[in-house]
């Protein structure tokens, strides 16, 4: 199972139609920031299967502001990460996702991509699907899952 997972699109849906033409995932995660964005690749990419929860620029869209989800024999908590203060450091969103015995933990909102691994538990965050003045690169990240165990990587957009 090959899961497409992206964050803070900010209104760049063609960044995030190229991401899923490339990848061909089974599962389309949205961490946040636009999740309307997410509604709307659903519409010109339908065959994924969607999960998306509210960022703190989603104040008024539905949606969750976090899940647990279980795939393929692995547990992931998805957040957009505001609410542990991911900025300040990951202590609070490692502590509850194994609070929710998840051993991945997926999230956004630093809009820095990072792949870590600790005692029991990868973090991912996936970056953001938007440049700032070049300084910034565009990414998204790729979770394979088969037989209840994963791998992570993060993939940039072109220029």
């Amino acid at each position: 199972m090959k899961l497409l997972v992206m964050s803070d699109s900010h209104r760049n849906i063609s960044r995030m139609l190229y991401a899923a033409q490339q990848t061909m995932p089974d599962v389309i995660i949205h961490l946040g920031d636009h999740i309307s964005d997410a509604l709307e690749l659903q519409q010109q990419f339908p065959n994924a299967t969607y999960y998306m929860v509210k960022g703190n620029c989603d104040a008024y869209d539905g949606g969750a502001p976090e899940l647990v989800l279980a795939l393929d024999g692995v547990r992931i908590f998805i957040t957009h990460g505001n609410s542990y203060g991911v900025k300040r450091g990951l202590d609070a969103l490692a502590a509850e996702a194994r609070r929710r015995e998840a051993s991945l933990a997926l999230y956004g909102h630093t809009h820095q991509s990072l792949i870590r691994q600790m005692p029991g538990l990868w973090l991912m965050n996936p970056g953001q699907m938007e440049r700032h003045g070049g300084v910034r690169i565009a990414s998204y990240g790729i979770v394979s899952i088969s037989g209840g165990k994963f791998e992570c990587r993060i993939e940039h957009l072109p220029l």
